[in-house]
């Protein structure tokens, strides 16, 4: 294939040959562009990891839908210029055999119709609520019936951070502009497959089962050999307390390059904020001079409000004044006292850098630093700034807050200085703030992640959630699955596009039960094979340990009576539970049987059926099942049958997950 060649420049053979394994895959998944109208909406994810190459699936499944009889591929994508441009460049050089066409391509209506007739065609379109809407008019507009009959893929990337509606925890009256649009793109070619694309993908996952926008089906894009990822960063060894990587700052000195609400913000640069660039001014002299670049960044994120940045700025570059003014006196003690934090900079680094050869002598490494710091770049990145990610000096220090978050990918990033710190984070937020992930393994012994411990562990949790629900999905890659796992203190992601009326959580230690369970004689198989399956079990002992595996076996015989309602206890959503439980904290499970019961009042979902005191006949460390046999009712012709309920073990986390209405 064309554009597989065009990305073998950039990219090692062993990952294109994954990159068109999964874009097989998702043409696998989408509609028949040849046979009409699905029967049901073709709506996808592409689910890939923080800055691992997605941008790349993308473009190869627009080629191969173009070869397998897509006529329009629609690229949805970022609303910041340069990574607009970005996106459509990358496009147009890897699809040369189709026309890609830019958001000005489609301002002269004749020229569009005429490249409506000459499918297939790719349209590359920012997420502006002008520009989308001036795309769909053209659509309208180009050739009657003849531009809706174009078998469509339309790819939504960064789908879950523009493309939702932010007005659904209102109830869905009102719609937000750019989640209208999209819906009408959808609706306007009957033929379409719609990829939704993140490293994100909570929101997505805790929409309504029936919601346009949840996923029926998921590709799970997997990293290329050189990837550097949380577990890098965020996974002890086991004989360390933390990572080699990461440097714990303190939490005040973060809160001190806040200014906003400070009426006298101290004018000296923070410790661990001056540790940071120490560490990148001799690792990044170092990668150079052995020959691996030429230019590398820092990244500082501790805000999103400008006056933070700017004095961020400020400070560093009084710090750079002042290095270059220490360096040029060597008779001083200030001078003395630099040379010591930049052996201890540098000694720190030689502990983790790979090559036999070592790091390049401390005092060539500190002559190379007086050479090139009066060149170094300190940039202001925010959403006013017309500045772009590029290197073009040796020291690029990167300053800013939301704009160096999604999408963004920093080339040669060796040193990060995090302190983004809300009340009530959300886990894809900040997630997304992960720039420090990426295709690093060349520089990743003399990387270094400084942030202070209450954002590591926030961090180390959200890595956590993430890889649960990649194995979930592994597993159910056609969304058969309810449920993400979520670790207080985070939320999984924004409220307002969650309906708080389809929301369900299990938390921590919380027991559920059926509200009743059926008893009527289709169940009498059922309740057999658990009495044979239970038979080994004494209902005088405390508890046996089992696996959840065996829970979940069991609870496949528990039938619900659909007359009292099923919200909470859900088997599908309490089996999607408990297998991610069982990814984070091992198959341990506990199992508590009881016989002779008589219970035939209908139950609250939170009530439980234990007697008083029955709940400490198991530890609380693992899943526990209560199973208990009720005794038949003659009178009512309600057979025996096993109820059962579910305790999840004690911590500090939840299980969210979505339902009907």
């Amino acid at each position: 294939m064309e554009a597989l060649n065009t990305l073998k420049k950039d990219i090692p053979a062993e990952s294109l040959h994954s990159i068109a394994e999964k874009a097989a895959r998702i043409i696998e998944y989408s509609v028949d562009p040849v046979v009409g109208p699905p029967e049901q909406p073709s709506d996808g994810l592409l689910y890939g990891l923080i800055q691992s190459g997605k941008t790349s699936i993308i473009i190869i499944s627009a080629a191969m839908a173009a070869d397998n009889g897509f006529k329009c591929m629609i690229i949805l994508t970022s609303d910041i210029n340069p990574l607009y441009a970005q996106t459509l460049e990358r496009v147009s050089n890897a699809l040369r055999g189709l026309d890609v066409l830019g958001k000005k391509d489609w301002e002269d209506p004749v020229r569009f119709e005429r490249r409506v007739r000459t499918s297939p065609f790719v349209v590359v379109c920012s997420k502006n609520t002008k520009t989308l809407s001036g795309l769909l008019e053209a659509f309208k507009s180009a050739g009657g019936k003849g531009a809706r009959g174009l078998p469509a893929m339309i790819i939504d990337d960064e789908a879950d951070q523009a493309s939702l509606n932010t007005f659904t925890s209102k109830g869905e009256q009102e719609i937000s502009r750019i989640n209208d649009l999209i819906t009408k793109f959808r609706d306007f070619f009957p033929v379409n497959t719609y990829l939704q694309v993140t490293a994100t993908p909570q929101a997505l996952f805790l929409q309504r089962p029936s919601h346009r926008y949840r996923p029926s089906f998921t590709v799970l894009s997997e990293p290329g050999p050189d990837y550097v990822g949380g577990e890098v960063f965020f996974e002890s060894e086991s004989d360390k307390p933390e990572s080699k990587l990461l440097r714990i700052v303190d939490l005040d000195e973060v809160e001190q390059l806040r200014t906003m609400h400070q009426p006298n913000p101290a004018d000296v640069i923070p410790t661990g904020l001056k540790r940071a660039l120490h560490a990148f001014f001799v690792g990044a002299t170092a990668k150079m001079m052995q020959g691996h670049g030429e230019n590398y960044a820092f990244l500082c994120h501790v805000s999103y409000a400008r006056i933070d940045h700017r004095r961020i700025v400020e400070l560093i570059d009084r710090f750079k004044e002042e290095t270059m003014n220490t360096l040029s006196n060597s008779s001083s003690g200030q001078h003395h006292r630099l040379i010591k934090d930049l052996r201890e900079a540098y000694e720190d680094l030689s502990r983790t850098h790979a090559s036999k050869a070592g790091l390049p002598e401390f005092d060539s490494i500190v002559e190379k630093i007086k050479f090139y710091l009066p060149g170094t770049k300190i940039k202001l990145i925010d959403s006013s700034s017309p500045e772009t990610i590029t290197l073009n000096h040796v020291y690029s220090i990167f300053v800013g807050g939301n704009k160096l978050g999604r999408g963004v990918t920093i080339k040669n990033l060796l040193v990060s200085y995090y302190g983004r710190n809300p009340k009530r984070p959300n886990s894809d937020t900040v997630l997304q703030h992960a720039r420090m992930y990426g295709y690093r393994k060349n520089e990743i012994g003399v990387t270094r992640l400084f942030l202070p411990e209450k954002l590591a562990e926030h961090f180390r949790i959200i890595h956590q959630m993430e890889n649960a629900l990649r194995e979930l999905v592994s597993k159910h890659p056609k969304g058969e699955f309810e449920g993400i796992y979520i670790s207080s203190p985070l939320r999984p992601t924004r409220p307002n596009v969650l309906d708080p009326n389809a929301i369900g959580i299990y938390v921590a230690g919380g027991s559920y039960n059926p509200a009743y369970p059926l008893r009527t004689e289709e169940m009498q198989e059922r309740t057999n094979w658990l009495d044979l399956k239970l038979a080994k079990f004494d209902d005088r002992s405390n508890c046996k340990e089992v696996t959840v595996d065996f829970l979940i076996d069991l609870l496949e015989k528990c039938v619900p009576d659909p007359r009292h309602g099923v919200e909470l206890w859900d088997l599908k959503t309490i089996r999607s539970a408990l297998d991610e439980l069982k990814s984070i904290k091992g198959n341990k499970a506990y199992l508590v049987v009881r016989r002779r019961r008589n219970l035939m009042a209908v139950r609250r979902e939170t009530q439980g059926i234990l007697d008083s005191g029955e709940d400490k006949l198991a530890p609380k460390d693992a899943p526990t099942l209560f199973i208990y046999r009720q005794n038949e009712i003659p009178g009512k012709r309600e057979i025996a049958v096993w109820w059962p309920q579910i305790r999840f073990p004690e911590g500090n986390y939840a299980l969210a997950f979505s339902f009907n209405r």
